[in-house]
């Protein structure tokens, strides 16, 4: 009996954690077919942009791994299987928590949670003498600080009131750039690339695109004519019509 936690106490612990995280996906994997979700956090849209099948297929090998450990923690079989799979699972949570913290900088709340619900399970096996499920703890902690050295960084926005997203080999991009010139406006230019991960995750995969920073209202303007439309009914040009603002050096403007 390892630090006082005998079988009967480590499996009605587990018992309660895996069912609590079965039936928490099982809800979310519920409210999906109904357009809601348990998570109200920009980061679980965002994290679910970058999956390959989207949300479904996390909320499904969810649904699998909870179920397989309620199976082994009622069965009490098979210890050996069981830490293997909360090792896998850890590490699995590693990468997801390092996506979060490291690149997108926004964190998911059911991620969070399932990931709570993992490391405490992982904790209970520890202290009833399972020591192969430290290498669980070891395993999360290696992928999280690999994602913080092999970063993609991706950028966040300037603070400016407009920002143009182009591209040099974009035509429309280049027509976007002279209008802004023709009409004075100050316009922050970013070049596609440097946000390619942040367009990714936003679903935007075309440009020119106007961000427009309206205080409390952030809008993302997409195509030349819609461009062209809103900085005309929006923007108050700076200078008389006969001068020209520089859109890559507005500092120039007098």
């Amino acid at each position: 009996m390892p630090f006082g936690l005998n079988d009967k106490k480590a499996t009605f612990f587990q018992i309660v954690l895996y069912g609590a995280g079965l039936v928490i996906t099982l809800s979310e994997f519920f409210l999906k077919f109904s357009g809601k979700s348990l998570c109200k956090t920009e980061g679980c849209r965002i994290v679910e942009s970058f999956v390959t099948g989207g949300d479904v297929v996390l909320l499904i090998s969810g649904l699998a791994l909870f179920s397989m450990l309620l199976f082994l923690a009622i069965i009490k079989k098979f210890p050996i299987f069981h830490s293997v799979i909360l090792i896998t699972a850890l590490s699995v949570e590693g990468y997801l928590l390092g996506f979060q913290s490291f690149i997108v900088r926004e964190f998911c709340l059911f991620c969070l949670v399932i990931f709570g619900i993992l490391f405490v399970s992982a904790i209970i096996k520890l202290l009833h003498g399972r020591k192969e499920i430290a290498f669980a703890f070891v395993s999360f902690a290696s992928v999280f600080f690999i994602i913080y050295l092999v970063n993609p960084k991706i950028n966040e926005f300037p603070s400016s009131q407009y920002v143009l997203i182009y591209s040099k080999d974009c035509p429309h991009c280049k027509e976007v750039i002279q209008y802004c010139r023709q009409m004075s406006i100050d316009v922050h230019a970013l070049e596609a690339k440097e946000i390619s991960g942040t367009l990714k995750s936003l679903k935007i995969n075309s440009v020119p695109v106007l961000f427009c920073n309206e205080g409390k209202e952030k809008k993302f303007i997409i195509g030349v004519d819609n461009i062209k439309e809103y900085l005309f009914a929006k923007a108050t040009p700076k200078q008389e019509s006969g001068e020209v603002c520089p859109i890559f050096a507005p500092s120039e403007c007098k």
